[in-house]
């Protein structure tokens, strides 16, 4: 079975979105298929895949632009804008995603 490593975690009450890069998959993979964000409503237990357009730093502020979203973020604080909501959220180390949580997106990406 394939593996993840995830490059970003950040959380709220409501969400939680994270980047995961799927290890193992042949050099050359178009980017789209080897990295994913994702947008997780904790209320419906649903994952949502972020469409990533572009990505930007400034000042020691990092920004990633989706078609569904936009997420600022530093080393202590993230901002997510999507559709019509606002979330803050806290900024997590990338490796200390829950493992039952690991477990659901291993089975959302990978099936």
């Amino acid at each position: 079975m394939q593996k993840l490593e995830f490059l970003y975690y950040f959380s709220c009450e409501s969400l939680v979105v994270l980047e995961a890069k799927i290890l193992g998959i042949d050099e050359g993979t178009p980017p789209d298929q080897v990295y994913h964000w994702l947008c997780y409503e904790r209320s419906s237990g649903q994952f949502e895949k972020l469409t990533f357009k572009a990505m930007d730093t400034k000042d020691d502020k990092n920004f990633r632009e989706f078609a569904q979203a936009e997420l600022s973020f530093d080393t202590a604080n993230a901002r997510l804008q999507i559709r019509t909501q606002e979330f803050i959220l806290t900024v997590h180390k990338a490796n200390s995603v829950p493992e039952q949580f690991t477990s659901h997106v291993q089975q959302f990406l990978l099936g």
